[in-house]
């Protein structure tokens, strides 16, 4: 498995990294199709809008660094619903309007071979060094047409060798699939299956300070130990939390930003667009 490193550069050390992270966007390669009601590429334009309306995204001013300025973007998984060259480059071409990097990792709607084809350098990155002191590792917990998550024994063996190679830094773990039950059932059956072997390396590796994913389209924020876990909310439709059975939450589409500090402390929190679009079929089964 290769490994692809990133390095972003950090001018001040006394101020912390901001990252900010997408999830399940779930483009078409139509961008008028609708995902139970809603238009995914309206709803995604909507939430590249408020994170441009938030958030600090130039680097430098001439006189010193701003503080709070985004020095990446994540985006962990379920990029596209109709996964296609032409999804996938106008993820990339939104995308593209911040000039910060955004790395990307599969989700089980994607199909892996169609990202990393995808003609952009940062795309496929899945080691990125924030400034000296903060790493982010990329993990694919998504097999193609496979619903649930599962790390290969190759990925694993990757991480654990990741692990060892930087035991100085401060770490976040990315992915796509929830690495804890969220008491949500149907959800739950259909999370990262071989999360034992997954946290069993993490136990392992005190500098991981947190795990991040995707995959559930709601907030869920949770500890394991010394390590915080949470989610991200979708750029589209959301999932209401803890149900038996998949319903549909009346939350608007959001993203989830994060300030890494020196120390390693993680601070962290969601913005939502102001109104819900129109058309949501809030009394959808399932899709």
């Amino acid at each position: 498995m290769l490994t692809n490193v990133l390095s972003i550069a950090t001018t001040d050390q006394t101020k912390p990294i901001r990252m900010v992270q997408i999830s399940d966007c779930h483009l078409f390669e139509d961008p008028i199709a609708r995902f139970l009601g809603m238009n995914t590429e309206d709803s995604f334009q909507s939430v590249i809008a408020l994170i441009k309306q938030e958030q600090q995204l130039q680097r430098h001013t001439v006189q010193a660094s701003i503080d709070n300025a985004v020095s990446l973007f994540i985006a962990t998984g379920d990029i596209a619903q109709t996964p296609s060259p032409a999804t996938y480059t106008r993820f990339l071409e939104r995308m593209s309007t911040f000039d910060q990097p955004c790395v990307w990792l599969q989700g089980n709607h994607d199909l892996n071979h169609l990202l990393l084809e995808t003609p952009n350098l940062q795309a496929n990155m899945n080691i990125i060094e924030l400034g000296d002191r903060w790493l982010i590792i990329m993990l694919n917990s998504s097999k193609d047409h496979e619903i649930e998550g599962r790390f290969s024994t190759e990925e694993l063996k990757w991480l654990t060798a990741q692990l060892r190679t930087y035991p100085n830094r401060y770490i976040i773990v990315a992915m796509h699939h929830n690495p804890l039950k969220i008491q949500s059932e149907w959800l739950d059956q259909c999370g990262l299956s071989n999360a034992g072997d997954f946290w069993a390396i993490i136990d392992q590796a005190p500098q991981v300070r947190a795990v991040v994913h995707g995959h559930v389209h709601q907030v869920f924020e949770s500890t394991r130990g010394s390590v915080k876990i949470w989610s991200c909310p979708s750029t589209c439709i959301q999932f209401k939390p803890q149900c038996e059975k998949f319903t549909v939450d009346n939350l608007a589409p959001g993203y989830r930003w994060f300030d890494l500090h020196h120390n390693g402390q993680i601070d962290s929190g969601v913005s939502r667009i102001a109104q819900m679009p129109a058309g949501v079929d809030f009394n959808s089964l399932g899709y």
